[in-house]
């Protein structure tokens, strides 16, 4: 949904005076809103693949899936087996998997016959309307219509109710009335061609699927219920919020896709800018039919591959007549999936449920390959910025935790970005950096390069930055060969020279991720690991974010230094406008053999207990972090194996 792209409304009237600073900052309000079976924030995804049998050594299909989310404690998701004690058409529940607490269902695992996966397909669902205001209505068409009303009341712990009146438009809530940032498009905006009279002011409504009672909780039992494609694609009808990739693998060894989700389709305009909600044509018309979603079934290729891609080719309305969004991911991590597969299937090859484990633990830089031969023919005099340079010598480009040349590429990855991007973007588009840590640790010899240092930091502190996602490897791409592209000039300040070409701007990069990594890690490059810049602290979802210190330490734990990096397979991600900690990780890891159900592997986050002091309140996470899948039982038999603790409810 728009609000933030470009400068205008959609159907190229001009926007109100303001509108666009002020809207900024809404899709950062979006992405906060919690989302049930789908990541949050902007730039991270979830990988699945799916392999059939023609490929493995089992003879029948592999399945994998890790969902990346920001890291919770607990975990967001609990493991889970339903089982019906005798299988029948009274009581149909063969399934184990990962679901949210407090739920029945299995969301994500497989049952007797199917396995299935999720990742987020990032279907455009929501849009902003820019509303007319006429008194105690709005305009649509020639008439003012009455603002549909309500009031809730929200229930405050210790202390008084809280009541909010909720003003709708036929185009949704008015998200105006409760941020006050939105409610100055009303009072500043100016008059413009689309809506000479703007009466008493502006608001902004919002439409989204999600506001509209669905079906989705019907399709994850529908899904536990599924034994062949056909009653897979029909529970995925079903699927309405949020838009998923689902793949799928069963016991007779065939694989597919089905992208399922309440998808809008508009009259006019894409979604991409906010609308006028006076004119009708700009209303949603309907939703795309669910037999013209993408799916797929036993592809030549022999394997299916998601992880946030397009899914279909947005430049041809003729194969595609739909918009499912503009704003997929860009395909780093699902090319490398890809590679890794072909690489193991070629001349025959076979995968395991071991090869599999492998891939989702891939660490390898996309970014890296691009940069580093290009960094490595840097002319560098100053013989300490040297010896960070040559860390890139040979190397492999894997993120491993115990990585020197891994925390030095990717210092100097985010001082390019801070270079060539930082405040030239306008506003809306960067991110406010964190100062870095500027005291020198330890002896870091000559006094100059102890100032060199806290000046870093300083010009750090006030800069700005791009968050250094897969979109910025397509920037770089694409400019890479134009070594005088404007994009490479910065000026001069009061401690560095300024560059005129991508070579001078990459020499300035290697010198100033030099000092930044001096500051944090110490002189002695051979020192330098990227699991220490690169670590992950759980904190527990209460008190744990901002209680006590005394409290905080009771209920947190880590930090963890860690391997992977943003866009790797192993997506343990970064915000480089906000230094090198773990923002987002792979909230669990699957992979489930469809030959031998029982010689399944998963891992969760965290631990099956939210009690800080149980024995399996993170007793998964060392493993998690070191990359191991624990066995997953699943028959009876299996499960009674396995059983160390018991616990029955008796009604």
């Amino acid at each position: 949904g728009g609000g933030t792209a470009g400068s205008g409304l959609a159907g190229g009237a001009q926007s109100p005076d303001g509108l666009q600073s002020q809207l900024s900052g809404l899709s950062d309000a979006l992405d906060g809103v919690p989302a049930i079976l789908g990541p949050n924030g902007n730039g991270i995804g979830s990988n699945s693949w799916v392999v059939a049998g023609e490929h493995t050594i089992t003879g029948k299909p592999l399945l994998a899936n890790d969902p990346h989310l920001a890291p919770q404690l607990p975990s967001v998701w609990y493991q889970m087996g339903l089982h019906c004690r005798s299988v029948s058409d009274k009581c149909r529940y063969d399934v184990s998997g990962y679901t949210f607490s407090g739920m029945p269902g299995v969301v994500i695992g497989h049952n007797q016959d199917i396995a299935w996966g999720m990742t987020n397909l990032g279907a455009d669902v929501t849009d902003l309307y820019l509303e007319k205001f006429t008194g105690d209505g709005y305009q649509y068409g020639d008439k003012v219509v009455p603002f549909t009303t309500r009031d809730e009341t929200i229930k405050v712990a210790g202390g008084k109710d809280k009541t909010i009146r909720v003003r709708e438009t036929n185009n949704g809530p008015l998200i105006s009335d409760r941020d006050d940032e939105l409610v100055k498009v009303g009072k500043k905006a100016g008059v413009d061609s689309a809506a000479p009279d703007r009466g008493d002011g502006y608001g902004v409504a919002l439409r989204w699927t999600a506001l509209t009672p669905g079906r989705s909780m019907d399709a994850v039992f529908e899904l536990n219920r599924a034994t062949d494609f056909k009653e897979f694609r029909k529970a995925a009808a079903s699927f309405e919020v949020p838009s998923q990739n689902l793949i799928y693998a069963d016991t007779k060894g065939n694989i597919g896709y089905q992208a399922p989700g309440k998808i809008p389709t508009r009259g006019k305009g894409d979604g991409s800018l906010p609308a006028p909600g006076w004119d009708p044509a700009y209303r949603w018309d309907g939703y795309i039919p669910q037999g013209a979603l993408p799916y797929e079934y036993n592809p030549e290729r022999g394997y299916i591959v998601t992880a946030n891609q397009a899914v279909i080719d947005d430049g041809d309305k003729a194969k595609y007549p739909y918009k499912l969004t503009s704003d997929w991911g860009y395909g780093a991590r699902s090319q490398r999936i890809d590679d890794l597969i072909q690489s193991k299937i070629k001349n025959g090859g076979k995968i395991s449920t071991e090869d599999m484990r492998l891939m989702q633990m891939d660490n390898s830089s996309e970014i890296a390959k691009l940069l580093v031969p290009k960094l490595l023919k840097i002319d560098v005099k100053d013989k300490y910025v040297r010896e960070a340079q040559k860390l890139l010598e040979g190397w492999d480009y894997t993120q491993d935790a115990d990585s020197a040349a891994a925390a030095y590429f990717n210092s100097v990855w985010r001082n390019i970005l801070r270079l060539a991007f930082g405040n030239k973007l306008p506003k809306e588009l960067r991110v406010k950096g964190q100062c870095l840590n500027v005291e020198p640790a330890g002896n870091t010899g000559p006094a100059d390069e102890g100032k060199k240092v806290r000046e870093c930091g300083e010009r750090d502190a006030d800069s700005a930055q791009p968050d250094g996602g897969d979109r910025y490897y397509e920037v770089i791409r694409k400019i890479i060969d134009d070594r005088t592209n404007d994009w490479w000039k910065t000026p001069a300040t009061r401690t560095d020279r300024a560059t005129k070409t991508r070579d001078g701007l990459f020499a300035r990069a290697l010198e100033d991720a030099r000092w930044d990594l001096t500051a944090k890690l110490g002189k002695d490059v051979d020192s330098w690991s990227w699991g220490r810049l690169h670590r992950l602290t759980l904190k527990n979802q209460t008190l744990g974010t901002e209680g006590p210190g005394w409290l905080q330490f009771v209920l947190n734990r880590g930090p963890w230094n860690l391997g992977g990096g943003e866009a790797a397979v192993n997506a343990t991600g970064w915000n480089a406008a906000g230094g090198y900690g773990v923002v987002w990780v792979p909230s669990m890891r699957m992979v489930v053999n469809l030959k031998d159900l029982d010689k399944s592997k998963w891992i969760n986050l965290t631990g099956a207990s939210g009690h800080a002091y149980n024995a399996h309140y993170t007793d998964q996470t060392d493993k998690w972090a070191k990359g191991e899948l624990l066995p997953w039982a699943y028959t009876d038999k299996a499960v009674e194996k396995s059983t160390s603790d018991k616990l029955v409810l008796r009604p």
